[in-house]
């Protein structure tokens, strides 16, 4: 039996998606809105955690930031896991606790892998991730046929345990620091006056950075420059890891820096809260407090 825990943004896709191919997916979310959601579509639901945990033997979480995810894993899946099961992780999760808990299940006989998703919830409704997988290879192989359901975009083995979240981490920051560096290079003419639309006519273009500058200018030009998403939710993860590594990440940790004191009022594609650069940027908004220093 497959089972899901998490129902939210994400995990109510992964698990829509299971339930079109398997008649026995058992699922479980605190909430219970979510929960009777997703059981009207076939699902089943367990009375908690560690009964999915020990009538599963493959079990996908999908659940809100690390400090939550290690807590189920390590304090309510752990315990009742049965040896041989896979528990795949696919949120993003900090690498050192991706490693450390995967050592834990595996004293247990269990495996653990780190398979963080890319795509929102509209790329898991439709089984089309990016999805980035860590961990033991022999696990991941049994694990290969339910991850491609959810995966036709790409599914890729990235290595032993945390290389799935450190390929997550280049995927987010190939967006994020591309698209915080165009939201600048506007704020910098329009802030000096120039209109937006302007700069949007006279830079944007097809093909190379001018297709990138006109999809963030164009944006902006309609009103939606708080909008643009730079993944600073999950810059915390990156620079644990990189300080870990002994990598500088001077461009992420400059921007983390910048933005840290402005209040955290704009909600990004899955329900997370952060600032806002183009309204920092632009004045619109005042910092709560000062930026620390580094």
């Amino acid at each position: 039996m497959i089972g899901v825990v998490g129902l939210g943004a994400m995990g109510r896709g992964i698990a829509l998606t299971l339930v079109r191919e398997f008649c026995d997916v058992l699922v479980y979310e605190i909430d219970e809105e979510r929960l009777s959601r997703v059981v009207r579509t076939g699902a089943t639901a367990a009375s908690d955690v560690a009964d999915l945990a020990e009538r599963c033997d493959t079990i996908l979480c999908s659940l809100n930031g690390t400090k939550v995810t290690i807590g189920v894993l390590e304090n309510d899946i752990l315990p009742h896991v049965k040896p041989g099961t896979v528990v795949i992780d696919t949120g993003t999760t900090v690498v050192r606790e991706t490693r450390r808990v995967a050592g834990l299940f595996s004293n247990r006989g269990a495996f653990l892998l780190d398979a963080p998703v890319s795509g929102g919830p509209i790329g898991t409704a439709k089984g089309q991730l990016y999805t980035f997988v860590g961990g033991d290879r022999r696990a991941a192989e049994r694990a290969w046929p339910v991850l491609r359901l959810l995966s036709k975009s790409r599914l890729t083995y990235c290595g032993p345990s945390g290389a799935g979240q450190i390929t997550k981490g280049v995927n987010q920051l190939a967006m994020g620091l591309v698209n915080a560096a165009l939201v600048e290079a506007v704020a910098y003419g329009a802030a000096s006056g120039v209109d937006e639309a302007i700069l949007l006519e006279a830079v944007g273009g097809q093909g190379g950075f001018r297709s990138e500058f006109s999809r963030i200018a164009s944006q902006i030009a309609a009103g939606l420059g708080d909008q643009v998403n730079y993944k600073y939710t999950e810059f915390d993860y990156f620079l644990d890891h990189a300080d870990e590594a002994g990598f500088d990440a001077p461009i992420m940790r400059a921007l983390n820096d910048y933005l840290k004191p402005y209040p955290h009022d704009v909600i990004d594609n899955i329900n997370r809260p952060h600032p806002s650069l183009w309204g920092a940027l632009m004045g619109m908004v005042e910092p709560e407090n000062e930026p620390e220093m580094t």
